[in-house]
């Protein structure tokens, strides 16, 4: 006599599929198997254990591929709630939990070896240096060393009985923390991410199972060790939590999720929190007094009044004057990349764009080649143009290595460097919104220059002004003198809160949201839609905005996106703005889903 199993695979359909297998195999829940699916050798995992099914003649399991459980109920449970939250089937989120050397049909056979009794353990560490006892906070500091001067305890008790998971934004953060983290806990840290090699995931997944300190970028939270008791969110506001790339999640909703599956305790850290961050644990702060390092003031400057267009106006030149006189470094932040923007021909006008996306490519000095800003693809540039074969090609706009030869040419006293290629002697120095991702070093300066805001502001995003925010006050850790802002709209709110306390910022930008039913409060979803077909792909867009609007949703588009190609694949986007719910969500999932099971295009979403 038979028995049956309930197995999910790693396809969109949310649903499972019966088989059945010998009763002298040794099957539960959690484990994997090999199946014929559709004709092909699949590894699926096993979610149930049913006495009967409703299909008569079962396919019989191929084989077992593990001795064990490879994934405790738990985790199937928290791949089904996550299911509930974002467009994906529980399969897919399951196979996310696991290595990719266990995601084939390879036949290796697993031994797991972790004590099930750790599978429900829960952590409680609160932290000695406040009064909290609830299971989320929020840590404030200007850096990483002082934030870890306060969770670094809470981890330490931790280890003593479960795991912690620390989670940073980049590899580059991660390997510097570490450093400092190894001195405190000595060969206890293993790293997962992705950049790392397949083997050396697995390993690292094996050897972190239990009582163990996993050190990860974003996905490593979906291999948590069984007895995770403490999460660590380090700059919690950082955008590269987002997962841009098929599948679609924020670090910070998982992490929130499986905190209360688990019942343990989430510590969010960072300079500044994130407005949703803000708006759930704003009385459950924890932070020290800013450095004394801090600038005395963000001094905003108007440009507007200046006829002259140019990038370097007359009173940044005089505040680099002086900063030279004075035998000060400032930094000059332009975040435009190359020598110009447009690349066009002087006599017939063409505009040289990039082969596979509709963007103008930009010149690099460096290489003298046309790169595009998006998929960074080169192309080599004709000495003349090869479209009408006579006019030659001229540049247009401004890039961070044109402003550099500008400020090289009226002040050739000083010693201008790029970024990368600064040091002790350097005076003036370039960079772009990069110079944040180095904001652990704690590299100081004496002045900043800001030379475009406006661009931050002119983003079509709900969101744009507190970005803003937090990246002029971020950049402002960085010098001691002052940070100068250039706009031509300094009456705009953003700079009249610039100067004052961050938490008068949070909550006016809060009430403006309120009002508007603007996230936290509201939902806002953006849908972008993407295949090689033009014409199909605005049909499909079309309905899928008919079909949201007859179930009552606020939808706006479609709209083509900037750029309207990328990477060989034209792109339409949908806005729909809701109420916040898992009712308002399931709308937008099973619409997402039909188009997803029913269409060769790709859909992607973002919800907030």
């Amino acid at each position: 006599m038979y028995k049956i199993i309930k197995v999910v695979v790693a396809i969109s359909l949310d649903k499972e599929f019966d088989y059945c297998f010998n009763p002298e195999l040794r099957i539960s829940r959690g484990m994997r198997v090999l199946v014929d699916f559709n004709g092909r050798k699949r590894v699926a995992i096993v979610v149930g254990l049913p006495k009967s099914s409703k299909i008569k003649k079962l396919k019989p399991v191929i084989k077992v591929l593990d001795q064990e459980s490879l994934l405790s109920q738990e985790k199937i449970d928290f791949a089904k709630e996550l299911s509930k939250v974002y467009p994906y089937s529980r399969g897919e989120f399951l196979f996310m939990m696991l290595p990719s050397y266990l995601k084939k049909a390879t036949g290796y056979n697993y031994k797991n070896t972790t004590d099930k009794t750790l599978s429900k353990a829960s952590g409680s560490a609160d932290l000695n240096e406040s009064k909290h006892c609830e299971k989320n906070v929020f840590i404030k500091a200007d850096d990483f060393l002082k934030r870890y001067s306060l969770w670094k305890d809470a981890v330490s008790r931790e280890l003593n009985k479960g795991s912690v998971l620390i989670c940073f934004p980049q590899l580059s953060y991660l390997l510097k923390a570490k450093q400092i983290i190894d001195k405190d806990f000595p060969n206890r840290a293993r790293v997962i991410c992705s950049q790392n090699k397949e083997k050396d995931i697995f390993f690292n997944w094996e050897k972190t199972r239990n009582k163990a300190l996993m050190l990860g970028t974003r996905m490593s939270i979906f291999y948590y060790p069984y007895d995770l008791g403490l999460i660590i969110v380090e700059e919690e506001n950082n955008a590269c939590y987002f997962q841009e790339e098929k599948p679609f999640y924020h670090l910070l909703d998982v992490a929130f999720l499986l905190a209360r599956l688990k019942k343990i305790k989430l510590i969010l850290s960072g300079d500044f929190p994130s407005l949703n961050t803000y708006n759930r644990i704003k009385r459950k702060l924890i932070f020290l007094k800013e450095s004394v390092n801090l600038p005395k003031t963000i001094k905003i400057i108007e440009t507007g009044r200046f006829k002259q267009k140019t990038i370097i106006s007359p009173i940044l030149s005089e505040l680099l004057r002086k900063m030279l006189k004075d035998d000060k470094r400032g930094v000059v932040l332009w975040n435009r990349k190359g020598f110009s923007r447009v690349i066009s021909c002087s006599s017939c006008g063409h505009v040289f764009k990039c082969e596979h996306c509709s963007a103008f490519l930009q010149l690099s000095l460096k290489s003298k080649e046309g790169i595009c800003p998006y998929c960074q693809k080169k192309a080599s540039l004709p000495k003349v143009c090869n479209y009408c074969q006579s006019g030659y090609l001229k540049n247009s706009g401004y890039g961070i290595e044109r402003v550099g030869l500008i400020l090289k040419k009226m002040f050739p006293e000083a010693k201008v460097s790029d970024w990368q290629d600064k040091d002790s002697k350097s005076q003036i120095i370039l960079s772009t919104s990069k110079i944040l991702s180095h904001l652990y070093d704690r590299e100081v300066f004496d002045l900043g220059f800001v030379l475009d805001a406006d661009s931050f502001l002119a983003r079509t995003d709900y969101n744009a002004t507190f970005s803003a925010f937090i990246y002029f006050k971020q950049l402002s850790f960085l010098f001691r003198d002052a940070l100068y802002i250039f706009t031509n709209n300094r009456n705009y709110y953003l700079f009249e809160q610039l100067n004052e306390q961050w938490n008068k910022f949070y909550n006016l930008e809060l009430s403006f949201r309120k009002k508007l039913n603007l996230p936290p409060f509201g939902l806002v979803a953006k849908l972008t839609l993407r295949a090689k077909d033009k014409n199909k792909l605005l049909k499909r867009a079309e309905d899928l905005y008919s079909r949201l609007e007859e179930r009552s949703q606020e939808v706006y588009g479609p709209f083509q996106e900037n750029p309207f190609r990328l990477r060989d694949k034209f792109r339409y986007s949908l806005i729909v703005k809701t109420k916040r719910g898992l009712a308002y969500r399931k709308v937008l999932k099973e619409e997402i889903k039909k188009f997803r099971t029913f269409s060769s295009l790709n859909l992607s979403a973002i919800l907030q």
